[in-house]
C-alpha cells in the first residue's frame, strides 16, 4: 500500500491509499530482489504526494518562496513546510529558450555597494534569460562563448561589460544604453555645478533682483544682464504673493490643457501619461464645473502667540536682535524660545523689508536639470536663474549647451554628429569635466554612436530588475543564488 498525499477536494485535504502490486526476482544474481509497480503517472518513485500537488507546491514556491507560500498553501487545503517548497523549487527544471540574437547586459545589486551581480535579457521577447554571479568580464566571457548567436548587445558603458562582450562575442555590435547616456551627461554637468557654488549664490541674487512685473491676465518675466546696481528686490509678501499667482496660472493652463485633451476623447489614462499628472488629478479636474481654486491656507497656532505683543513692543522699542528679545523675556519667566522668537521677528523684518531673506539657488542637482532642460514642473523664477547663471557665466554656459547638444542627438532629436562634439568638447578652455568626459565617450565611441543609430536600449532590462528586486526582498535578501535565479527565470 501507498498513501499519497493528493490535491484537496470542496476544502478538505485528500490521501490516496493506492495498492501496489509486488514482484520478486528469481535471479539470484540479480541485486533488487523485490520491487513495487512504479507509477510513473500518479507519483514518483518513494515519493509521498502525487505529481499534481508536486506541481502545485512548485508553482506556490515559486511565486512566494518558502514560509509565505506554506502560510498559502495550508489555508488551500495543501499543507507543507517551507524546506520543502525550496527543494521543489531547486527540483524544477529550468526554462529553456531559443538562440538569443539581441542580448541586453546590465548589473543588479545583491547587496548594494558591496556585491554585484548580472541580469541577462532577451530584448526581443523582453524577458530575462540567466542571472550570473557577478558582474566580472570573465564570467560575462565564457557566458557569451557557451551561447553562441548573439548579434548586439545592449550595455551600460562599463569596462567589464565591454570587454566581456568584446572577448566573448566579437562579432556582436555593441550598444551604449541611452538612458545611461543621459544620466552620464547630467551627472557630469552636476559635478561642474558644484565645483562653482559661488556662482550659483551670484546667480540666484542677480536673478532675485529683477523685478516680476505682471499684468492682470498674463506674465511677463524681463530677463536682463545682471548689473553692478541692481534694483532692489521686492518684499518678501511680495514675493509669495507672485509666487502664488503663478502657481495659479499654471494650474488653470493644466486644466485648460485637460478639458482640451478629454474633448477630444482622450482616456484618464492618456492625459495623465502624456502631461505627467496623477490620474486622480485629471479626474478631479474633468469633474469640475470650472476651475478649483485652492482654499486659503490658515495660520497654524503657535505657543508664542500669547506673548506675541510682548515681542511686537520689544521689536518698536528698537530692540532688532531675536536673541536678546529671546533672553530678556526667558529671564522675565516667559515660555518662550529663541527659535520661536526668531520666527516671529522673522515676520515683522519681511512686512518692514528690513532685511530680505536671502536668495537661495537651487542645488547642483536641480539646477542641471534646469540647465539640461529636463524638469517637467519649472517656475519662471526657475527660467530666470538659468539664464541669469548662463549670462554670467561663460564656462557653465558653454558645458551646458554642449551637454544639451548631445542629450539632442542621443533623444534624437537631432543629426548625430558626435566626432564633431568630440572634437568641441576636447577643446582647450571648456572645463576639465567636460574635458574628461568627452574623453571616457571617444574609449567607446563605437558603441555610443550605435546607440544613436540603433533602436535597442535597456529599458527591458531595466524592468527585469525591478522585478528581480521584488522577488529578492520576498525572501528578505536571505536566499541563495541559485534559488534567486530560478524564481526569476520562472518568473519571466
Amino acid at each position: 500500500m501507498r498513501r499519497l498525499a493528493d490535491l484537496p477536494c470542496h476544502d478538505r485535504p485528500v490521501r490516496l491509499q493506492v495498492e501496489v502490486r509486488r514482484f520478486f526476482c528469481a535471479n539470484a544474481d540479480c541485486r533488487r530482489r523485490i520491487f513495487a509497480e512504479r507509477l510513473p503517472a500518479v507519483a514518483a518513485v518513494h515519493a509521498r504526494t502525487t505529481v499534481r500537488l508536486a506541481q502545485a507546491h512548485c508553482t506556490i514556491g515559486l511565486a512566494l518562496g518558502g514560509e509565505a507560500g506554506a502560510r498559502l498553501a495550508a489555508r488551500l487545503a495543501m499543507p507543507t513546510s517551507a524546506d520543502t517548497l525550496l527543494r521543489r523549487i531547486r527540483r524544477a527544471p529550468l526554462p529553456r529558450h531559443p538562440t538569443v540574437r539581441v542580448l541586453g547586459v546590465d548589473d543588479w545589486a545583491w547587496r548594494k555597494g558591496r556585491s554585484y551581480g548580472t541580469i541577462l535579457c532577451d530584448l526581443e521577447r523582453g524577458r530575462p534569460i540567466d542571472l550570473l554571479p557577478d558582474r566580472e568580464a570573465a564570467t560575462l566571457t565564457a557566458w557569451l562563448k557557451d551561447h553562441p548567436g548573439v548579434e548586439v548587445i545592449s550595455r551600460d558603458r562599463a569596462g567589464a561589460y565591454a570587454q566581456g562582450a568584446r572577448e566573448g562575442a566579437p562579432q556582436a555590435k555593441q550598444v551604449a544604453d541611452r538612458w545611461h547616456l543621459l544620466k552620464n551627461i547630467r551627472e557630469m554637468l552636476e559635478s561642474v555645478l558644484g565645483r562653482c557654488r559661488d556662482r550659483l549664490k551670484a546667480a540666484a541674487r542677480a536673478a532675485a533682483a529683477i523685478v516680476t512685473t505682471r499684468s492682470d491676465s498674463e506674465t511677463v518675466i524681463p530677463v536682463a544682464a545682471p548689473s553692478t546696481n541692481p534694483e532692489a528686490p521686492p518684499t518678501s509678501p511680495a514675493r509669495r504673493e507672485s509666487v502664488r499667482r503663478a502657481g495659479r496660472e499654471r494650474r488653470r493652463e493644466r486644466y485648460d490643457e485637460v478639458m482640451t485633451l478629454k474633448r477630444q476623447g482622450r482616456s484618464d489614462r492618456d492625459i495623465a501619461g502624456q502631461l505627467h499628472m496623477s490620474r486622480n488629478t485629471v479626474q478631479r479636474y474633468r469633474r469640475a464645473t470650472e476651475f478649483p481654486e485652492r482654499c486659503e491656507g490658515r495660520k497654524r497656532p503657535s505657543r508664542l502667540d500669547p506673548y506675541g505683543e510682548e515681542v511686537r513692543r520689544r521689536w518698536e522699542g528698537g530692540c532688532r536682535n531675536a536673541a536678546q528679545i529671546s533672553r530678556e523675556m526667558t529671564t522675565e519667566g516667559y515660555p518662550v524660545s529663541y527659535c520661536m522668537v526668531r520666527q516671529c521677528v522673522k515676520g515683522y523684518r519681511e512686512a518692514e523689508g528690513d532685511r530680505p531673506p536671502p536668495a537661495k539657488p537651487p542645488s547642483p542637482r536641480r539646477a542641471s536639470w534646469l540647465l539640461l532642460g529636463g524638469a517637467w514642473e519649472v517656475t519662471a523664477e526657475d527660467q530666470r536663474f538659468a539664464e541669469v547663471l548662463c549670462q554670467q557665466d561663460e564656462e557653465i554656459r558653454q558645458t551646458a549647451e554642449l551637454a544639451k547638444e548631445l542629450a539632442g542627438m542621443i533623444r534624437r532629436e537631432r543629426e548625430a554628429a558626435l566626432e564633431g562634439w568630440l572634437v568641441r568638447a576636447g577643446a582647450d578652455g571648456m572645463s576639465s569635466e567636460l574635458r574628461g568626459f568627452a574623453a571616457a565617450l571617444r574609449q567607446d565611441q563605437a558603441a555610443v554612436e550605435a546607440a544613436m543609430q540603433e533602436p535597442w536600449s535597456n529599458g527591458p532590462v531595466e524592468g527585469c530588475i525591478n522585478r528581480l528586486k521584488t522577488i529578492k526582498r520576498q525572501m528578505y535578501g536571505r536566499a541563495s543564488f541559485d534559488l534567486l535565479r530560478r524564481r526569476v527565470l520562472h518568473s519571466a
